[in-house]
């Protein structure tokens, strides 16, 4: 895995790359978006400043070579509308969690599933993982659907896994092996 480089994906209506500087407002649009944050770890960015920092840290991380973070823009405009992230990967065992975040008005058009199966394809073709796994907040129904459409399994519910503004979540969890995907 190691040898891999990032690598642009495509699917029909999506162009996967690399998040650049210039995306810093399209990135605030999402990473600031309280609705869009409401079931993330961290707080919306309260300024096009902080999605800046966010996209400096990412461009470090394609510089060192260790980052599979894609941009999710629309093929035709090359819009950034989100991103996806294969993280937490463990060649000992081949295995990684996937996340994303899609801007609202951009919701209920298969986006994320398009990115999700385009990042599996990926992930189990060229990182050859054997495992991915994916999890939600409880209330967020609408991230399992995505995982589901793509194939991912449910596993179990972790009650009160995560906090935010003092309110406790289940997390649901997903998988898929390269054996299902296949």
């Amino acid at each position: 895995m190691k040898n891999i480089q990032f690598e642009e994906l495509n699917t029909t209506q999506l162009h996967l790359r690399k998040v650049r500087r210039e995306d810093a407002t399209q990135f605030f649009r999402f990473a600031g978006s309280k609705t869009v944050t409401k079931y993330m770890f961290w707080k919306p960015h309260a300024d096009v400043g902080e999605s800046v920092a966010s996209i400096e840290k990412t461009l470090s991380r394609y510089a060192q070579g260790n980052c599979w973070r894609w941009g999710i823009a629309l093929k035709e405009t090359d819009e950034l509308v989100g991103i996806s992230d294969l993280l937490g990967i463990d060649e000992t065992i081949r295995s990684s969690t996937f996340a994303y975040m899609i801007a609202e008005e951009f919701w209920g058009r298969g986006f994320a599933t398009e990115a999700l199966s385009a990042v599996l394809r990926f992930a189990f073709d060229r990182l050859e993982l054997e495992t991915v796994w994916a999890e939600h907040f409880g209330p967020n129904g609408a991230s399992g659907a995505v995982m589901r459409k793509c194939g991912m399994v449910f596993q179990r519910t972790e009650p009160e896994k995560y906090e935010k503004s003092g309110r406790k979540y289940n997390a649901v969890v997903y998988r898929i092996t390269r054996e299902n995907w296949i």
